[in-house]
């Protein structure tokens, strides 16, 4: 390149480098001084990326922020998001003095939010989720509400009281939740009268900011539920439209019959497949791979402590039958517990004073092992936008 030349593209470089450039549709956005990408582009991009990212680009400069910050953006994202990246979320339980139950979000060590209920205990607690980012956290105790967060964008709702029957002769004995999502999330609740055998099926709507009973058009099927509390069943499929329950039912003639109480949040319909006897579920936990789809991990053998039974659904109309696939040896880890509770593509299964791990990815067991003092729960978590504000 002769003189003439150089003076020429250094002059070049040197008029890139003072260019700024104002976002807008169809624009060009100047990410570093010298190279500019089209704006389209640039949205492209941090539509693959996963919200924890995002919120740390929001700094990169005022353009990506307002890019990120803006409701068409953030709409597209809970809309599209395909990104597996995910990450675990500890929950713990702190503080019983004055009878307050303090309960923590962390990540990698880091609290996110915190949410103080009164009146509560360690085993009136569970979490349901998440879904598209969002937790619930169940108290269990029909006096205390209900609340609903978003961890990564630091927002924590508590929902309003229902008003159950409170009479003595038609007390609430039990109350399970789910989140679901269509547009928009859904809570909905279920909530046993032991009296009357009849369960009291709500739905809060975020429109509204209150609760509505679903229809009872369901041919019965929240009739004659036993007083057990119905167990929630996780699930790692991606569609955010159905909920799960174990439930077990009075049949006359043949006692007590297990099955599993599906939720349409789509169509706010139920459904249940019935479910094979089966004595040991008191030791076991059945996950969803998908609406139709489930898989069973039988954590308490007789004959020894460290088997694992594998089983796989097979169904046929409303019911349902167990593939015994294989047992498998879950040793103790010697790992630190810190190195399990960051590992993602993980399933967290308490069972006693035991924290059984799961990899769902690679369909095998890791370890198991003793989980802290005060640990609620594990969840894998990816984040979302979904706003808890109205």
């Amino acid at each position: 390149m002769g003189n003439a030349s150089l003076v020429n593209a250094n002059a070049k470089a040197e008029e890139d480098r003072s260019t700024i450039s104002i976002p807008s549709r169809r624009a060009s956005l100047v990410i570093d001084p010298v190279i500019k990408i089209n704006i389209d582009v640039l949205t492209e991009i941090l539509l693959c990326l996963p919200v924890q990212s995002l919120l740390r680009f929001r700094a990169v400069s005022k353009s990506w922020g307002h890019i990120i910050d803006s409701q068409s953006f953030r709409t597209l994202h809970t809309r599209n998001n395909k990104s597996d990246d995910a990450v675990t979320l500890q929950v713990y339980t702190t503080n019983f003095l004055q009878n307050i139950l303090s309960i923590k979000l962390q990540h990698n060590g880091k609290s996110l939010m915190s949410y103080e209920a009164e009146s509560l205990t360690d085993s009136s607690l569970k979490l349901v989720g998440p879904v598209k980012g969002l937790i619930c956290i169940n108290p269990n105790k029909f006096w205390v509400p209900i609340a609903i967060c978003n961890p990564f964008l630091g927002q924590l709702k508590l929902l309003p009281l229902t008003t159950p029957p409170t009479s003595k002769s038609c007390g609430i004995c039990w109350r399970e939740v789910a989140i679901g999502f269509d547009e928009d999330y859904k809570v909905v609740q279920l909530m046993s009268c032991p009296k009357h055998r009849h369960v009291l099926a709500q739905v809060y709507s975020r429109k509204t900011g209150s609760w509505r009973e679903l229809a009872r058009d369901d041919g019965g099927l929240l009739d004659n539920l036993h007083s057990f509390s119905p167990y929630p069943i996780k699930s790692w499929c991606k569609n955010d439209h159905f909920a799960h329950w174990r439930v077990y039912r009075l049949k006359v003639g043949a006692g007590i019959v297990q099955e599993i109480l599906s939720l349409n949040m789509k169509n706010e319909v139920f459904h249940t497949i019935r479910l094979p006897a089966d004595y040991t579920y008191y030791y076991d936990s059945i996950f969803a791979d998908d609406e139709h789809s489930f898989r069973r991990f039988v954590l308490h053998s007789r004959s020894r402590l460290d088997l694992v039974g594998i089983y796989e659904s097979r169904c046929e109309g409303s019911e349902l039958s167990w593939n015994h696939m294989m047992d498998v040896e879950v040793p103790f880890s010697n790992l630190d517990s810190e190195a399990l509770f960051w590992r993602s593509g993980c399933v967290f299964i308490k069972y006693w004073r035991s924290l059984f791990v799961y990899d769902y990815r690679a369909h095998k067991f890791i370890c198991k092992h003793v989980p802290p003092l005060g640990l609620v729960g594990i969840i894998e978590y990816s984040g979302s936008f979904v706003s808890l504000e109205n």
